[in-house]
């Protein structure tokens, strides 16, 4: 039978992980936001300046090229 003392590097390894994993997620969630923000703050021009509003497929034509090459380049530097 193992002792506390034996468990213990164990259990703080763990701890130490699950940290690590929780302020990974959070920084990512932050970052996902701020895209999320900016795309809003994009279509949100974009509607402004051409008149076009979101559920008209003008604006979709030319908001999905935008929207998809952020896309790319997220997923290029991030990963």
């Amino acid at each position: 039978m193992k002792t506390i003392t034996e468990y213990r590097p164990m259990v703080f390894s763990l701890l130490a992980a699950q940290s690590d994993e929780q302020a990974r997620r959070r920084r990512q969630l932050g970052v996902e936001l701020l895209a999320v923000a900016g795309y809003g703050v994009l279509g949100l021009w974009l509607s402004f300046d051409t008149g076009f509003a979101p559920w008209q497929w003008q604006f979709w034509l030319m908001f999905a090229p935008l929207f998809t090459a952020g896309e790319l380049a997220w997923r290029t530097f991030i990963y």
